[in-house]
């Protein structure tokens, strides 16, 4: 079943997905002053796929806090008096005093996603329209400078249909597990941390029945993994304690340990609000270097407080089994036991069946992994009763979206690439050569140019390939004979810039949010400056607004 609304027929703005980012956006537009903002708050829609505003549900373990300052929220660092703030939440929650009195910046994970929540109230309380439990399954060109957007109900699989003159994609990001995972996914006893806190009960729930120690897995080697690791620990700890076991927890790693965040004022200064500036103004080779530099603020590390709580807990296990051996007893006191494998990597899983232990009350499937050693190339088999996978998320879903419909070409997008770069407007100028078929690209709009060949033979690019899963790489430049990826431009306030080549009829404009750290930097798949991004997105709509 397909619809198209009739109301209100075209709209001035549609948002993929309703995240923080997106939620920010909807801030910052009611923000605008009326009489100059040609964008209308009731002509704007996001569509997000869930059925009510959530922000990392399965994450929201007790305790656990934020990585970042409350004053780095959806609008403090661009508007302090803005009804959107942390602080206008804590004061409306009767909580402002009791919070300062914590003497502590960083609030629970738990109070800044009802923050979140309380902040998407607001804004739908203040016209902004929400299509909750929708998933947009195409995009394509709409007639009359628009974009059409087509989305599933997901409650009853109705296709809707609608038009927008500006869209704004923010995505976000999609759990991703290992290749080899996901050969045997979806299991039972398989899940990724992203759904963790609604998954792990039933999961646990499966294997009470199993007469051994349980031996659980935990894939990862950042705040996520160690979070999960310590949550684990303590519900198999109860566990054990009421079955008289040890279960065992393994938490694997490709490197030879944890490695704590950089979390120094120094350091954190790549994501003060002027170093998107810094990071977009910088060559790509540049822009390449300081991301690698600065890795250690964000990826695959874990906070040092969190890393101080595990060593605590491994320590701990080691008191308890000296005092057994000394006291001869058969199990120590701590009935949990946490090993981290080392220079350990997934090369293969499968799931084993055991027929004869089988029963209708129990179910006694087992995991089988390869781990090969990252250092010495051995291989060992590993065998576990559940594997959580704490590795991170993909960022492509856009990619594939825009590939597989007629917008691509505009912005050279092309349905058979398998990759694409995204560069800075600095290297924009793309003109197609109707003699040769040479793409000429003209630098700051001077004299220096370098040729791509359209058939990907000749070309070369000095722009990293954007990553297919959860972990940064690094890609040298294309060699000679190497197929030239596919590139897209982005300004520096985020919109993409159609090839020179496109038709003078498109003219719609359409926004990356989290799209695009290529060319902003760290910052961009982060919170540290989305009230700023959210600003200057706003004012680049309103500025730019087609009046049809």
């Amino acid at each position: 079943m397909t619809s198209s609304e009739t109301h209100p027929g075209v709209y001035d703005l549609i948002g993929l997905g309703f995240g923080p980012a997106n939620l920010s956006v909807a801030g910052a537009l009611l923000e605008q002053p009326r009489e100059t903002c040609p964008i209308s708050v009731n002509k704007s829609l996001f569509i997000e796929r869930h059925h009510e505003f959530k922000w990392h549900p399965g994450m929201l373990l007790p305790g656990t806090r934020m990585q970042i300052s409350f004053l780095k929220d959806l609008a403090t660092l661009r508007s302090p008096q803005s009804p959107i703030t942390f602080i206008a939440y804590l004061h409306s929650q009767n909580r402002l005093v009791d919070f300062i009195n914590r003497g502590c910046v960083s609030p629970t994970r738990k109070e800044y996603s009802d923050y979140l929540s309380y902040v998407a109230r607001y804004v739908q309380g203040q016209g902004i329209n929400v299509a909750y439990g929708e998933n947009v399954i195409a995009i394509e060109e709409g007639g009359e400078g628009t974009v059409q957007i087509h989305s599933r109900v997901l409650a009853t699989g109705e296709t809707r249909i609608r038009r927008a003159k500006n869209l704004i994609i923010s995505p976000g990001g999609s759990p991703w597990v290992p290749r080899c995972i996901q050969n045997i996914s979806p299991h039972p006893r398989i899940i990724h941390s992203s759904a963790y806190l609604s998954s792990v009960e039933p999961m646990l729930a499966t294997m009470l029945a199993t007469p051994r120690p349980l031996k659980i897995a935990v894939v990862g080697a950042g705040q996520s993994a160690v979070e999960v690791l310590l949550d684990l620990h303590s519900r198999l700890t109860s566990m054990g304690k009421s079955a008289g076991q040890v279960h065992n927890l393994h938490l694997i790693i490709r490197g030879g340990s944890l490695n704590s965040s950089n979390t120094g004022p120094f350091a954190n200064q790549v994501y003060n609000p002027e170093h998107v500036d810094v990071m977009y103004g910088l060559p790509s080779d540049s822009r390449r270097k300081v991301m690698a530099e600065y890795e250690a603020t964000n990826y695959g590390v874990v906070n040092p407080l969190t890393l101080d709580s595990l060593y605590e807990v491994m320590y701990d296990q080691k008191v308890d089994g000296d005092i057994a051996k000394r006291r001869g007893n058969a199990l120590p006191m701590t009935s949990a036991h946490i090993t981290i494998v080392t220079y350990s990597n997934l090369s293969s899983a499968e799931i084993s069946t055991h027929p004869l232990q089988a029963s209708a009350e129990m179910n006694t499937d087992t995991l089988s992994v390869l781990l090969q050693n990252t250092l010495t190339q051995d291989v060992s088999e590993m065998t576990y009763d559940a594997i959580v996978c704490a590795t991170g998320y993909e960022r492509n879903s856009w990619l594939n979206l825009l590939r597989s419909s007629s917008l691509g070409k505009h912005f050279g997008l092309r349905a058979s690439s398998d990759k694409t770069r995204i560069s800075v407007e600095r290297d924009f100028g793309a003109a197609t050569n109707e003699k040769n078929g040479d793409f000429v690209v003209t630098t700051n709009g001077k004299n220096g140019t370098f040729k791509a060949a359209a058939n990907g033979i000749n070309g070369h690019s000095q722009t990293p390939v954007t990553g297919t899963n959860a972990e940064r790489i690094h890609i040298p430049y294309a060699s000679m004979d190497t197929k030239v990826s596919d590139t897209l431009y982005v300004s520096r306030r985020y919109r993409l810039l159609p090839l020179p080549t496109a038709s003078d009829k498109f003219i719609p404009k359409i926004y990356l949010q989290g799209c695009a750290e290529e060319t902003h930097g760290l910052t961009e798949t982060l919170l540290s400056v989305m009230g700023i991004r959210a600003g200057e997105v706003v004012e680049d709509l309103c500025s730019n607004h087609q009046r049809i």
